[in-house]
């Protein structure tokens, strides 16, 4: 319990650095969904019994390009991350809490912010699903503009029958039901991602604290 009231009074004190660590979940949380759910959309796509839009290897090509794109976004967030734990751990140096306590209560603060920042990707999604779709479909296409000689349709048997647009809307290939359930798995594996580098982030510095004060003693 005194974890988390004094969890909840930092928060009070420094709501500023709070809304920017969640804001930063926000969007961390909408960047690595995103790729990571449309890796998920070009699987679909391979696997359906429909026409098929791309060949294997125009596919794997596809999926590197996402897969290239979330592993750097992966990244970029994890030194955000570092980054700011360890601002503030600094900017709570003065407190009389045990240094063990301020890293766990930092730690409960980035992860009040995480659940805060699902919740608000989760109600975007489902009141701006338009819009989201719009946004990844954006993704998408920037993924095709990048491969050469790609045709801009496919037809259906051969060299006649009906001639599928490789652009089409990915809710024109996919349901909206299917896109749903694709966006929930690339969500629990985003937040997932996030938990467990704070996760990392506690222990490593818990670890160097540990360390440093046996250094010390010594």
């Amino acid at each position: 319990m005194e974890l988390i009231s004094t969890t909840l009074s930092t928060i009070k004190r420094h709501r500023l650095q709070f809304s920017l660590s969640w804001v930063i979940c926000l969007v961390a949380l909408f960047v690595l969904t995103s790729f990571s759910m449309l890796k998920l959309v070009l699987y679909q796509l391979d696997s359906s019994n429909q026409i098929q839009l791309f060949t294997a290897k125009e596919i794997d090509q596809l999926q590197r390009y996402f897969s290239d794109r979330l592993l750097i976004s992966g990244l970029i967030l994890f030194v955000l991350l570092l980054a700011f734990f360890g601002y503030r751990v600094h900017q709570q140096k003065k407190d009389p809490l045990p240094k063990k306590k301020i890293f766990y209560a930092i730690g409960l603060e980035f992860f009040i912010g995480l659940m805060i920042a699902t919740i608000c990707l989760v109600l975007l999604f489902t009141l701006f699903e338009p819009l989201y779709q719009t946004i990844l479909q954006s993704f998408y296409h920037q993924a095709l503009n990048q491969m050469k000689e790609l045709p801009n349709f496919v037809l259906s048997n051969g060299t006649s029958g009906i001639a599928y647009s490789i652009r089409s809307s990915l809710s024109f290939e996919l349901s909206s039901t299917t896109l749903l359930d694709l966006f929930f798995v690339s969500l629990f594996k985003a937040v997932s991602y996030i938990f467990l580098s704070l996760c990392v982030l506690i222990l490593s510095f818990y670890l160097i604290n540990t360390s440093l004060k046996k250094a010390n003693v010594r």
